[in-house]
């Protein structure tokens, strides 16, 4: 067994990859949404670039929901459930009023196509409904299969009701700038739970990697990585604002 400090590096590696990617497919679709450039954004290369940041964000954050409470259990931390239970829902309430905010401001700037259901939102339903699954390993590669297969057929129609959309099921005329619901992505965080219990049983590292100061790019990333979620909040008003500043885009046009 490997032990090493609270973060580990490649971890926060990976999510600052996956920041990277996000910020050039938003910056991209921004131009785009804004008729400053011509770029098919809903298929080919870049919609893969922009569902594998997504995929990856989401996976990672399974995998250290998994890490928190293996860490947890070894300090002792887990003797009252209802207390353990609450850091999950502190959370998840905290990153849902973040997903609330940017409805809010997406409702006032664009009403035909707000967000009521995107990716903060579902982190933060999912940092909650993910408690129960924290404690399997294998089984929970069967639940994550699961979700995504429903995902997969939800994907392709549309209902009469919008109640269900947080789950997948798309109201007819329904449209977003983001939209993440529990079928399927809610089986990739479960995936990503599996790997954490796996691959870093007991909250400590099951393989041996060097160090990162090593090598100045992967830590570089790894710093963008410790701040995904401060860099998400704000990317985008700094991209309207470059864009603003830069004459590029007229105010009006919002």
């Amino acid at each position: 067994m490997v032990r090493h400090s609270n973060r580990f590096w490649e971890i926060d590696c990976l999510r600052g990859f996956a920041v990277i990617l996000m910020l050039g497919y938003h910056f991209l679709y921004d131009l785009d949404f804004f008729g400053l450039t011509d770029i098919e954004l809903r298929s080919g290369t870049l919609l893969y670039i922009g569902r594998g940041s997504a995929f990856l964000f989401i996976l990672i954050s399974g995998t250290a929901l998994s890490i928190s409470r293996s860490r947890a259990l070894v300090r002792g931390d887990l003797g009252n459930t209802e207390e353990n239970f609450s850091k999950y829902l502190k959370r998840g309430l905290r990153l849902f009023s973040m997903g609330m905010i940017i409805t809010g401001i997406t409702w006032i700037f664009f009403p035909g196509q707000y967000i009521l259901f995107g990716i903060l939102h579902f982190f933060g339903v999912s940092a909650v409904l993910a408690y129960p699954f924290l404690k399997y390993g294998k089984e929970n590669l069967l639940f994550s299969l699961f979700f995504v297969l429903i995902g997969f057929y939800l994907k392709k129609r549309t209902f009469e009701f919008s109640a269900l959309l947080w789950m997948g099921f798309r109201p007819e005329g329904f449209t977003t700038l983001d939209y993440f619901p529990l079928f399927p992505w809610f089986g990739v965080l479960l995936a990503g739970i599996f790997l954490g219990n796996s691959i870093y049983k007991g909250g400590n590292r099951q393989f041996e990697v060097p160090e990162a100061d090593k090598f100045l790019l992967p830590k570089l990333i790894s710093r963008v990585g410790e701040h995904s979620l401060f860099i998400y909040f704000i990317h985008q008003p700094l991209f309207l604002g470059f864009l603003f500043l830069s004459g590029l885009l007229d105010p009006g046009m919002l």
